[in-house]
């Protein structure tokens, strides 16, 4: 079954973007391929770019095709993927459930914030196991993002 996994960060999907490259970075270093979906191409855009500079020594090759082992993409499709489903996304595809684990990241913006706040009561009502990780500390709002 399908382990889901909620991280909360203090900032807006800046701080988000920076969770998850260290999250794709950890992901790929353990071989596991993985599909970051986005909601527009602007932020695939800016993911990729920070992405390249998330690990100066590391190379982490990506694109935004589902096929390649590590994808971020704003269209609904999942390749051949199936490891790891990181969702930037208000909403999740029906398919999440051919992953071995999904990764939900929660910033915060409001409206987003009750989007997710659905989806655990989706995955909880189904018997999904559920994790929750607070790391609002580590990744806080900008003093930009917060005036």
């Amino acid at each position: 079954m399908t382990s889901i996994s909620f991280y909360k960060v203090g900032g807006d999907h800046t701080a988000a973007a920076a969770l998850v490259c260290q999250l794709i970075f950890k992901a790929h270093q353990r071989g596991q391929q993985v599909l970051c979906l986005v909601e527009r191409d602007d932020q695939l855009e800016a993911l990729s770019e920070q992405l390249w500079a998330v690990e100066p020594q590391a190379f982490v090759a990506h694109s935004n095709d589902s096929s390649d082992p590590v994808a971020i993409s704003a269209a609904l499709e999942p390749g051949d993927h199936h490891d790891l489903l990181i969702n930037l996304r208000g909403d999740t595809p029906n398919w999440f459930s051919r992953f071995q684990r999904v990764i939900e990241v929660i910033h915060s913006e409001p409206g987003y914030q009750q989007a997710k706040r659905d989806r655990f009561a989706f995955y909880k009502q189904r018997g999904y196991p559920l994790e929750f990780h607070d790391l609002s500390a580590k990744f806080p709002a900008t003093e930009q993002a917060a005036q």
